[in-house]
């Protein structure tokens, strides 16, 4: 690199240094030059280093000073400059001999920046256009792009533009347009580079932004100018709202003061450039799209100043109000929140849904409900809403007084996703808007089933008794009976005892399952829905000892152990050498850490204990904590779980989940003084009962005089406050033990008899109809061992089945429907609305395009429904939506979806997109209008 120090008292012009150092690559023997130079120096003599070498400058004010200058020179040591004013025709001919070429050089600027640069001829429009500026300029900052740039064999203007953005404004980006305009203001010190530019660059920025940006040069040059070069994402992103589309119609800030706002922004910002409506839209766009690019290759610190500076702008101009029109501003996000809790607050009044879901809506398409740190709140947010519908449902329905065995059904598929839906509300969430309304839902929702745990009180004379309460309600001490010995005939079985577990966190983590490969089974021609029966009281040392004993009973851990391993069917299915048995919380946990004990893993996964039994405390132990910590039940929480599932599986085990009892929530409970010894939620005996009790007495109260009081309502106990959960009354929550029998997804006709459960959630759980389905559905392939020990004809039989899963992905030629929901006029419907999709499927680029895809199996009016649902969700829905809209199961996805692409993403450019991650299609609808030139 060369370099310029100066050894004197001041340094030679820079034009010279430059012209030096061109003649010096140009001719490395030039060791006496002189150049036409009119104006003397500060100093006479400066010595300089240029190319690595001393070089002597003199300015010479005579001939005679010139000839006494080369009698002194000495080749040796140094190179000699004459600074004069004269040219070869004032000088005599024995000093032009001495210099280099024979002459005094003219100092060209564009002369010095070719010979620079090294290229063999410069654009003569140039030089015309710019005149000595841009040379001068250019050779100022020389050793700034030097390295960075090649020039080829001409300068043009392109490369002379890149060379000043870079060497003045420190622009690297590889082309010139907003987005890498936003992301230089965010890298560099914009505003002050700008403020930098000496006069001539500055007057003609407007030269260099209009090669890269036509359209919008005016408005950058403007702000850029105007000092805005640090804000110029901030003002797109306040652009996006101030002059988002339609805005005046919206009614979310007063016309006149938009227009008043518009006319104060351009003024304090543009210097009162008159700019068209079109273009800052235009750049608000960009904006947006530059922001959400950042977001995602830098995380949101990157742009939090930023959108925190957009919303100052907004709030300067008074446009606040608009705010909620943005999609990615936080302030955004508030607003739609407030809207949603507004319309969740007229609905519990009696207004209808349609507000609250469109206000629901709006909320998910925000940018930053995706994010984890705002994932709970949007969890949330969609509970409350599936609590509005089954409100709304339960309200309209009949509210005559049910059979016990209708009662617990009715449970079994609505109220425990209820009582899910109502465990997550009613945590609250920190926008206070919501959180008042939330209270207000959750408290309308108990009031439902505090009703409904006082009508199913009138039988609880008859669980006391033993009454049989219809075919899918096995009572707590017959399920050795009735299910695990009829199973274990047929094959390996743990049955899995979650102690206190609720029909609502079955619920929950049987979701959980599914995504783990588990898929549920029930036997042929019986109903899905089944559970236990809790004994009475419904306490652990009551209702587990009689689960694990096969019989009415009370006892702790050893004599569950003892009774389970005597128990005589079991043990005339297992062997002498290998019993029945029973691994509790001390068995299970490896001393010393978290993990699965290896004795226990080791017998779980083998196939000699044919029965075995496991019992995990974990919902039990976080419900007698005094924590304040809301936890969401999954695989993944309770680790332990997961360790004895995994070890089931390789065994291929069938797994029975159940509990002994279930839970109420410390939801707002009150103080009850007992009359005798009691429980959590039950005593003995008392004086008198409280509306919110009741006496029960039978075979299946397992007390001393067989007679217990128990409180049907949720709220009331007998102990101080001190529990998250409390059980042993007679509510629902409680007695109704959750039951399933899950099977690995590669094992599942591994039970004769038996079938999958479909997989239906209530109607309500979303805003559309479920169609049910099996799990199996839901799992994108079954799992197969490649073990040799456990390759055998099922293994086999699944890895076929696999291989089929990933062709199976279309709906076949002859099945014409999509969906069976769906208004059979929805398709004319939506095409009136959006006349471009017909245009789409008769636009010559889509029919080339499905010429060369061949044979997708996607079905154009399959291609349409997905278009039109997604142009219905401003271009991005759930998968779930999704399936459920075009009625394919999810086994077909990612075939479906693979089909589509093919036909929509024009040269791999991503119209049509998947976020695994968030389970969201997306469709760019300007990017496909353009694409297919709509």
């Amino acid at each position: 690199m060369l370099s310029t120090v100066s050894k004197g008292k001041s340094t030679a012009p820079l034009p010279v240094i430059t012209q030096l150092q061109a003649i010096y690559q140009r001719d490395a023997a030039a060791n006496c030059v002189a150049l036409v130079w009119p104006e003397a120096l500060p100093e006479q003599q400066v010595i300089a280093d240029i190319d690595n070498t001393q070089t002597r400058i003199i300015y010479c004010h005579s001939e005679l000073a010139m000839r006494e200058a080369l009698v002194d020179f000495s080749e040796a040591s140094e190179r000699l400059v004459l600074l004069s004013k004269f040219d070869e025709i004032h000088l005599a001919k024995d000093v032009l001999a001495r210099l280099w070429k024979n002459e005094p050089q003219r100092i060209s600027p564009w002369k010095t920046l070719q010979q620079l640069i090294r290229v063999r001829e410069i654009d003569p429009r140039l030089p015309k256009k710019n005149g000595r500026w841009m040379a001068e300029a250019l050779l100022s900052r020389f050793d700034r792009y030097r390295q960075s740039i090649s020039f080829g064999q001409v300068l043009d203007q392109d490369n002379a533009w890149r060379a000043l953005a870079l060497g003045y404004l420190d622009y690297d980006e590889a082309t010139l347009d907003l987005q890498s305009l936003f992301s230089w203001s965010l890298d560099k010190e914009a505003a002050h580079l700008i403020e930098q530019l000496p006069i001539e660059v500055k007057d003609n920025l407007g030269d260099w932004l209009s090669r890269g940006l036509p359209n919008s040069n005016v408005l950058i040059k403007a702000l850029l100018l105007n000092g805005q070069g640090d804000d110029l994402l901030s003002i797109g992103l306040a652009c996006s709202v101030m002059y988002y589309p339609s805005i005046e119609t919206l009614n979310r800030v007063d016309t006149a003061q938009l227009y008043s706002s518009r006319g104060v922004f351009k003024e304090r910002f543009l210097a009162g450039e008159n700019i068209e409506q079109r273009l800052l839209q235009q750049f608000g766009d960009e904006a947006v799209k530059a922001a959400l690019q950042l977001l995602q290759l830098r995380g949101y610190p990157a742009i939090n100043n930023v959108l925190a500076k957009a919303e100052q702008i907004l709030a300067s101009l008074d446009l606040m109000p608009a705010v909620e029109l943005s999609t990615l501003l936080p302030g955004s996000l508030q607003r739609r929140l407030t809207h949603y809790a507004e319309a969740l607050k007229d609905a519990l009044k009696g207004a209808e849904l349609a507000q609250a879901e469109s206000a629901l809506e709006q909320v998910k398409q925000h940018v930053f409900i995706g994010l984890d740190a705002q994932r709970e709140s949007l969890d949330r947010a969609e509970m409350a809403m599936r609590l509005m519908r089954w409100l709304k449902q339960t309200t309209t329905r009949a509210t005559t007084t049910s059979g016990a065995s209708q009662t617990i059904t009715d449970y079994i598929q609505q109220g425990g996703f209820a009582d899910w839906a109502r465990s997550v509300v009613w945590s609250g969430d920190v926008h206070e808007a919501l959180n008042q309304v939330y209270q207000q839902l959750t408290e309308q929702v108990s009031a439902h089933q505090e009703q409904q745990n006082k009508n199913f009180s009138q039988h609880l004379a008859g669980v006391a008794r033993g009454d049989a309460l219809g075919e899918g309600v096995i009572p707590v001490e017959q399920a050795l009976v009735q299910l695990v010995v009829p199973i274990a005939e047929q094959s390996p079985v743990l049955l899995l005892v979650l102690d206190g577990m609720s029909e609502a966190v079955y619920r929950e983590l049987s979701e959980d399952l599914t995504r783990h490969h588990w898929l549920e089974l029930k036997e042929s021609g019986k109903a899905a829905e089944q559970c236990l029966l809790a004994a009475l009281p419904s306490v652990t040392q009551v209702s587990r000892c009689s689960l694990l004993s096969g019989c009415l009973a009370e006892g702790g851990a050893k004599d569950e152990k003892k009774a389970f391993s005597a128990h005589a069917q079991l043990k005339k299915i297992a062997s002498t050498k290998f019993p029945p048995t029973v691994f509790h919380k001390q068995d299970l946990q490896q001393l010393g850490s978290g993990a699965l004990n290896s004795d226990v893993r080791a017998k779980l996964a083998g196939t000699e204990y044919k029965i075995l039994a496991a019992v995990i405390n974990a919902i039990d132990d976080q419900l007698g904590s005094s924590s304040q910590v809301s936890v969401a039940w999954s695989l993944d929480k309770v680790t332990l779980l997961r360790q004895v599932l995994e070890a089931a599986r390789e065994a291929g085990r069938v797994v029975i989940i159940t509990s002994d009892h279930g839970h109420v929530l410390d939801h707002d409970s009150f103080y009850h003084a007992p009359s005798s010894d009691n429980g959590e939620r039950y005593q003995l005996s008392a004086n008198t009962l409280s509306e919110y009790e009741t006496a029960v007495s039978g075979a299946r109260v397992v007390t001393a005089n067989h007679s217990v009081v128990l409180p049907w309502a949720e709220r009331l106990r007998y102990t101080k406050s001190k529990n998250r959960g409390y059980h042993g009354g007679g509510s629902l929550q409680e007695l109704v033990i959750p039951l399933g029998v899950f099977v690995s997804a590669r094992d599942v006709d591994v039970l004769a008899g038996w079938e999958e459960v479909p997989r239906s959630l209530p109607s309500w759980w979303y805003a559309q109809t479920v169609v049910a389905e099996t799990a199996s559905a839901y799992i994108t392939g079954a799992e197969t061992d490649t073990s040799p020990a456990r390759k055998g004809k099922k293994a086999k039989k699944a890895e076929a089945a696999a291989e089929v899963m990933d062709d199976m992905f279309a709906v076949p030629a002859s099945d014409k429907s999509i969906n069976p929901t769906r208004p059979a006029t929805a398709t004319a419907t939506n095409s009136q609305l959006e006349p471009w999709v017909d245009a789409l499927f008769i636009s010559p680029v889509f029919l080339q395009i499905k010429t060369r895809a061949g044979r997708t199996m996607v079905k154009d009016e399959q291609l349409r429904s997905l278009i039109e649902l997604l142009s219905q969700h401003q271009g991005q829905v759930m998968e779930a939506t999704m399936l459920r809209y075009l009625g394919l199961p999810k086994i077909r996805l990612r075939g479906f979806l693979a089909g589509a692409k093919k036909l929509l993403n024009v040269d791999g450019y991503p119209i049509l997109s998947v976020e695994r991650d968030t389970q969201t299609i997306k469709l760019n609808i300007a990017d496909l209008k353009n694409q297919f030139e709509l």
